[in-house]
């Protein structure tokens, strides 16, 4: 079987695994709805601070209102798509601690793959609703230009592989500690509370940091300048930095997976 035919194979299971997980999840419409629209209640307090911020603050780093509308969309847009379709990910810290790790490794399928799609999380589809409408309000408030829509689009989809790639490279760290889930999470945070912040105030080594070492600001930031600006090197510069985290993140993995050991919980009363 050619490789061609294995990715395929790959595809096919991961939509319909996708799939049963909405429909799954749907089956309790009221708290699919709630949950959804708990999140955008959520996010609109975030971005009603950031707002009212940058109008008291005025322009910080070239930066106005309407850039931190955008960014707070791409950033949410990334968290929402990463998290909702492969929320198992988020989870793979608890899974090897409690050894059900054991069950994906038997699986034929792709390891990540299969462990990403193995829940979803409603909550994170508020963040898909809520990026989505802030990316189209951001391209109303600077009457954007058919390039600007463009270079959007496509920031949609770096964004969220970017965030992934990290996500990856994150909790492969929990195959080398017993307890890994305090460990990933603050790590996660460390990456992602960056990418919510005023991305005007990021300058000089602590925007370098923030960017090449820790992408944060690869998420929303920069996609931002780069729309705003019509800069297509940013727009390449965000593409090479989320293939350099691809790879790093699945060798992280491939190493990672070699240090599990299977865990069994199997006692006898006494």
């Amino acid at each position: 079987m050619g490789d061609r035919d294995i990715m395929k194979k790959e595809i096919n299971f991961a939509l319909y695994a996708i799939k049963k997980n909405i429909q799954s999840s749907a089956e309790l419409r009221a708290s699919f709805l709630m949950n959804m629209f708990g999140m955008i209640l959520n996010n609109l307090g975030f971005i009603i601070l950031w707002v009212f911020f940058a109008k008291i603050a005025g322009n910080i780093g070239g930066w106005t209102a309407n850039d931190v509308i955008g960014m707070l969309g791409f950033s949410s847009l990334a968290y929402g798509v990463v998290f909702s379709f492969g929320s198992g990910l988020r989870n793979l810290p608890d899974y090897i601690a409690s050894g059900v790790f054991d069950r994906f490794m038997l699986s034929p399928k792709n390891l990540i793959v299969r462990i990403a799609t193995a829940s979803f999380d409603t909550s994170a589809v508020g963040d898909i609703v809520f990026g989505f409408v802030c990316i189209v309000v951001y391209l109303f408030l600077i009457s954007a230009t058919l390039l600007q829509v463009l270079l959007s689009l496509l920031f949609v989809f770096l964004s969220s592989f970017l965030f992934l790639a990290v996500t990856i490279s994150i909790v492969s760290v929990g195959f080398f500690f017993s307890d890994a889930s305090p460990v990933t999470q603050s790590l996660f945070e460390l990456f992602i509370t960056p990418s919510l912040f005023h991305g005007g105030a990021f300058q000089g080594g602590l925007r370098i940091f923030f960017t090449f070492i820790i992408p944060s600001l690869v998420v929303g930031t920069l996609p931002i300048e780069a729309i705003r600006d019509v800069s297509i090197e940013k727009a390449i510069m965000v593409g090479f930095l989320g293939m350099v985290w691809f790879v790093f993140s699945l060798g992280l993995f491939g190493k990672a997976v070699k240090k599990y050991e299977s865990s069994n919980f199997m006692s006898f009363g006494v």
